[in-house]
């Protein structure tokens, strides 16, 4: 009668130490996913990395100016990464030597958000009818016509990309006027001042970029 009644007392001791054993795993389970008051989490999956903004929103419009900016001194600019790493540019806006407008490729280093970058663009200005190029301290003031002018852009620079969308572009090189010099400017009236022609060559002929530009992907 004793060996029954403590067979029967050891199951029921038994049953509850598996009961508080499944109580406790189950706990467990729940602390490892969901945090409970000021407990810290216990999962610790490595979260994903943010996307890359050039595959989430591979075009971008920006407004530009600068030296010899791709884009003139002042315009803007239009990109399209078809690949991360490769952007397809096309600029327009206003320049001393007529509106100027081009096209452009780019290549990144990296995948990373912010990267450098090395580039090349074809531009050309428009050219400008009669251009006053005189600091009007001579007797006869000279007027050129500016002819458009074709250009190579050999460029590097450098490219934020943030997750929010906005997107900056730091790009120097070197702008090379193709167009021979003899057809780059024709002279309308008055004698060509020293002045004249230089500011004539300093809006039509070669010379280095620098240029800043802010816009947004999406």
């Amino acid at each position: 009668m004793g060996w029954r009644t403590h067979t029967r007392g050891g199951s029921l001791l038994d049953m509850k130490l598996r009961m508080v054993l499944a109580a406790l795993l189950l706990s467990s389970t729940c602390w490892s996913v969901t945090p409970l008051g000021d407990h810290a989490v216990f999962d610790t999956t490595t979260p994903p990395p943010p996307p890359q903004p050039r595959i989430v929103a591979p075009f971008v419009v920006a407004l530009e100016m600068g030296v010899s900016a791709p884009s003139g001194v002042l315009g803007g600019r239009f990109s399209w990464n078809p690949i991360p790493r490769i952007s397809l540019d096309a600029m327009g806006g206003w320049s001393p030597g007529g509106f100027r407008g081009g096209f452009g490729a780019r290549w990144f280093t990296t995948d990373k958000f912010s990267t450098p970058f090395v580039g090349v663009a074809w531009k050309r200005s428009a050219g400008i009818d009669s251009a006053s190029l005189d600091d009007g301290k001579q007797k006869e003031i000279s007027h050129v016509r500016l002819e458009p002018v074709q250009f190579i852009d050999a460029q590097i620079g450098y490219e934020i990309r943030r997750t929010d969308g906005l997107v900056f572009v730091l790009t120097t090189g070197w702008s090379f006027a193709i167009t021979p010099e003899e057809k780059r400017s024709t002279r309308v009236n008055g004698v060509i001042s020293e002045d004249a022609a230089y500011y004539r060559d300093l809006f039509t002929g070669s010379g280095p970029i620098f240029a800043g530009a802010v816009g947004m992907g999406f």
